[in-house]
């Protein structure tokens, strides 16, 4: 009474109450982690987390539902061979939604595992996808080996040519997906740090927001969404501003004439950064003499900001406080015009 090569007495062996059980129990202890260790964490990552143990409680509803069926006409004493025929397919559908609950529950667990180690940082996708990736051909490749009795081994070896073939056609897709996990290994920079990612004349700035198999996320200053392949990112070299390392350093150039009183100048500039609310005060801003030639001499004020984000809204204040700074001090500024230098009028 079962189909043509199908290992019913296999499947009724894991759709079992006992199996059930087990799910269950393990999604209500996830629940409960993610209720008691879980509560501080974003929006968004609630929202996801919901979500995953949503659809993996509907598929494991499924799971029994059709499991229910099968066993109940099973042994039943009405079912005639044509009914058992399409039950034991409807317990073929069970046990594939109960692989399914199996590598969603486990996936689960990886997100909870991610978001307590990284309560305030981004965690990569690429961390869970590839995780899913290896457990599930674990999974499909078990189940085909013990349940339906498939010679992995010889699979595998008869597929070498397909797999070369598969290899030079998908190298640049394999060469992103390495690229990214050596990045995840390194780990040169988290998610919600700003970069500056140099790849020969080719320049980017911007936040990460997500990494991929395939490529990396950046929001620019503009909010422009930026995807950048991981083989390119793992051959650039990286600016990292991040908040676990020393703060963003700046500075701006000012350019006097010869005969400018020095201090005045150097208080009045500091006077303008150090109105700044975007400017740390511990390093504190410094200003000091870059160059020096017969017509001028020229002042850098250097600075640190916490937030590299809001460096153009710190960079705009800076260069207006200082002004309206020299404009008070009545300190005049130098302008080049063909080569020559000349004092500009008072500001008054």
């Amino acid at each position: 009474m079962n189909p043509k090569g199908l290992p019913i007495d296999k499947i009724e062996f894991y759709i079992q109450l006992e199996s059930y059980i087990v799910f269950i129990s393990f999604l209500i202890l996830g629940w409960g982690f993610y209720k008691i260790f879980l509560k501080k964490i974003t929006e968004k990552r609630h929202f996801n987390l919901k979500y995953r143990f949503k659809k993996t409680i509907n598929y494991l509803l499924f799971s029994m539902t059709l499991a229910i069926i099968h066993w109940t006409t099973v042994q039943s004493s009405w079912a005639d061979y044509y009914i058992l025929k399409i039950v034991n397919y409807l317990g073929l559908l069970s046990f594939i939604s109960m692989i399914i609950v199996l590598i969603r529950s486990a996936q689960i667990y990886v997100y909870l595992y991610l978001f307590w180690a990284n309560m305030s940082q981004g965690v990569p996708r690429l961390l869970a996808n590839l995780f899913t990736l290896l457990f599930s051909t674990f999974i499909v490749s078990w189940v085909a080996a013990d349940v339906f009795g498939f010679n992995i081994a010889t699979v595998l070896a008869t597929s070498a040519i397909f797999t070369i073939v598969l290899g030079l056609a998908l190298q640049d897709t394999l060469g992103n997906l390495f690229s990214g996990v050596a990045l995840q290994i390194e780990r040169p920079f988290q998610i919600e740090d700003w970069v500056e990612i140099h790849n020969g004349s080719e320049k980017w700035i911007g936040q990460i927001q997500e990494i991929t198999w395939r490529a990396t996320s950046l929001i620019g200053h503009g909010d422009e969404l930026i995807v950048i392949p991981n083989k390119t990112i793992a051959q650039s070299q990286l600016i990292i501003f991040s908040e676990k390392n020393k703060p963003a350093r700046f500075g701006q150039l000012f350019r006097f004439p010869f005969d400018i009183d020095i201090l005045k100048a150097k208080a009045a500039i500091l006077e303008g950064v150090k109105s700044v609310p975007e400017v740390l005060h511990d390093p504190e801003p410094r200003v000091l003499i870059m160059e020096v030639t017969e017509s001028w001499v020229s002042m850098k004020i250097f600075y640190s900001l916490k937030d590299y984000g809001r460096r153009y809204r710190a960079g705009d204040l800076i260069l207006s406080n200082v002004l309206e700074s020299l404009k008070r001090k009545k300190l005049p500024m130098a302008t080049t015009l063909l080569g020559l230098t000349k004092d500009e009028e008072d500001y008054s």
